[in-house]
């Protein structure tokens, strides 16, 4: 047959299927990433896949509301049953969005910012479909990724999210502890002259805590250069404010008209920019990069509405105030009949393409993701770590930090820090017995805010310049000297390496290193070479790991089963699978005979509506269009 016609075959075979309602447009554009089917399932009618690992959830966008919210909306889930929205926003950052959902609209016109030529764009767009096609070592957990085109040839490269929601709370707090110093009349705000030659130097310890205390200095908060704009680190963004503390949108530096002082947000994520802002926050850095990586812009208030116009919009369902900074392009001024935002900001016909909810689950799943992990501390491990004190490594890789417990309502808004917020932590070490990594699920209440000792994240956050081998030549031929000390923690994970990828080894950025590290590059290069590779032996045991293979204690027993039975199944080895801890457990298929005729087990899901709330009033989409039918069932009436 010519392959003319094998297209019309499958054409016509495609039609009868839709014609008998065996195949409809939703299930033909989702059969690749969406797959709920058990093993005795139609292929055609409902995918599937026995490992349990794709994705099980057709596409319904989320509504979000506060922990006192009607079943099904965010706030419900993760005050009812966090696992499972947990589990959900993993599947966002997994899924693979279609052209039905809204991606790339406008593929190919390089729309987005400008660097400062006001018209060099900064980056490639719409050229994923997930989060994870970036994020993907290990796939599924938010892991490192690939070098993409970003502000100039030479790329930039993609972070792993492991142990993000600790970072960002640390981010809020670093800024209060920068405003405290500033800050010395406690309006909100810093006003020229008012602290002009303080500098913000930040302890990373309590003074009675163990450990390696570094002071960080982030600068002064003066214009002692003469620059018209503060002489604070470039991690700091600054919001230049009037007399009575609002925000002065056009402003730019200290000598603007108008301008009394400024404010600062923390930009803890990302490698920086020379210009403008770094999402400070894990909500702003999806909403960013959905619009521009994958076409997909999101509709939401919480991030885009600044009531008191001092820079700080809402704050999430999940407890972390916003800045203005992460306003999204869907404003949603113009709503339809059905109160969904008319917007479509790309013109591709899809409307609310992510929507606050969304944002709420996608942010709760990488607040809470797991920290890296540390291999065996072996006797030659042990002399690498001490050597990185000594010859200076972590005057800027830090090892440790002290995140405060929170404290909403103290008089002093300096001291309102956020503490720890995840629903729970996983303590992952090595066993010397099996030399494997090992995890055990501690749960946490997220309403405390209790405090928490964030182990081995090294890094100061602060931005320096490394020296000439780091400097990047923008598009524009701006060039960029300084970028945040780059997390050690899974750095034996995530080469390559550099804000650029371009160092292979470990061994090579090292030896790249200048500037301000010339003098720990120049005392690494003269170390023995025993001593170089138990620094190096060191460094490669600080890993990521697959959460869905990480043998683990998830039910607090003190043990990892060998033949973990969750719902009257064996579900095999004891490990970190969110489906076993749902308010209603998922239960797999069991044993099963696969097309060769051998047993094997099925770890999809017969109670998948059940476990994945697939029937609650506020993720019911029994219409397939995308939106929980709650949501517009006065409408209709």
């Amino acid at each position: 047959m010519n392959p003319k016609a094998s297209l019309a075959v499958l054409a016509g075979a495609a039609a009868i299927w839709c014609a008998s309602g065996l195949l409809s447009f939703s299930d033909e554009l989702h059969s690749s990433p969406e797959r709920p089917g058990n093993s005795g399932d139609d292929p055609i009618r409902k995918p599937k896949d026995i490992s349990g690992r794709s994705i099980k959830c057709p596409r319904v966008r989320a509504v979000s509301a506060g922990w006192d919210g009607e079943e099904g909306t965010t706030g419900w889930l993760f005050r009812n049953d966090p696992w499972m929205a947990y589990q959900r926003g993993r599947e966002e950052f997994i899924r693979e969005f279609s052209v039905a959902d809204g991606a790339f609209g406008e593929a190919g016109k390089m729309a987005g910012q400008v660097l400062e030529d006001q018209t060099t764009k900064m980056m490639t767009r719409d050229h994923v479909a997930s989060c994870t096609l970036c994020h993907n070592v290990p796939f599924r957990d938010g892991g490192a990724g690939v070098t993409f085109f970003k502000n100039g040839g030479t790329g930039r490269n993609t972070t792993h999210t492991f142990g993000s929601g600790l970072v960002e709370s640390l981010g809020w707090q670093l800024r209060l502890k920068i405003l405290e110093k500033g800050d010395l009349n406690r309006d909100g705000w810093i006003a020229k002259g008012e602290a002009d030659r303080v500098r913000a130097i930040v302890e990373n310890l309590p003074q009675d805590a163990e450990g390696e205390h570094v002071s960080v200095d982030f600068g002064a908060f003066g214009d002692l250069d003469g620059n018209g704009k503060p002489d604070l680190n470039p991690i700091c963004l600054i919001h230049y404010v009037d007399k009575d503390g609002k925000r002065v949108s056009w402003a730019r530096n200290l000598t603007d008209e108008g301008v009394a002082g400024y404010t600062i947000e923390f930009q803890i994520f990302g490698w920086g920019h020379r210009k403008g802002a770094v999402a400070s926050t894990l909500r702003a850095f999806s909403a960013n990069a959905y619009d521009i990586h994958t076409g997909l812009q999101a509709f939401d208030p919480i991030l885009s509405e600044e009531p008191n116009h001092d820079g700080l919009a809402g704050t999430s369902v999940a407890g972390m105030p916003q800045f203005i900074s992460g306003r999204t392009r869907d404003r949603g001024v113009v709503k339809d009949e059905r109160g969904v935002s008319k917007e479509d900001p790309d013109r591709d016909g899809v409307c609310e393409e992510i929507t606050s909810g969304d944002l709420d689950l996608i942010e709760w799943f990488q607040m809470n993701h797991p920290s890296p992990a540390e291999k065996l501390l072996t006797p030659q491990r042990r002399q690498g770590r001490a050597l990185m004190t000594s010859i200076g490594c972590t005057s800027c890789h830090l090892p440790d930090w002290h995140l405060e417990a929170g404290d909403a309502a103290n008089a002093d808004y300096t001291k309102r820090y956020l503490g720890d917020r995840r629903f729970f932590d996983l303590a992952v070490t090595a066993n010397p017995a099996t030399g494997r990594l090992e995890g055990r699920v501690e749960m946490r209440d997220p309403r405390k805010r209790e405090a928490f000792r964030i182990r081995g994240v090294y890094s100061d956050f602060a931005h320096h310049d490394v020296g000439p081998a780091f400097h990047q030549v923008q598009f524009d031929g701006s060039v960029l000297k300084k970028f945040r000390t780059a997390p050690l923690w899974g750095v034996g994970s995530s080469a390559p390496y550099g804000h650029d990828g371009a160092s292979l080894d470990l061994d090579e950025v090292i030896r790249r290193h200048g500037g301000e590290a010339d003098a720990s590059a120049k005392a690494y290069a003269a170390l023995s070479e025993a001593d170089r590779e138990a620094m190096l032996a060191f460094l490669r045991g600080l890993v990521l790991y697959s959460c869905d293979d990480l043998p683990c204690d998830v039910d607090g027993d003190g043990s990892i089963s060998p033949n973990f039975i969750v719902a009257g199944q064996d579900t095999g080895p004891e490990r970190l699978n969110p489906e076993w801890l749902f308010r209603v457990p998922g239960r797999i298929e069991g044993m099963v005979t696969n097309p060769d005729g051998v047993k094997v087990k099925s770890f999809a899901l017969t109670n998948l509506m059940e476990a994945y709330g697939g029937k609650l009033k506020w993720l019911r989409d029994d219409d397939g269009d995308g939106f929980p039918d709650a949501r517009f069932e006065a409408v209709r009436k």
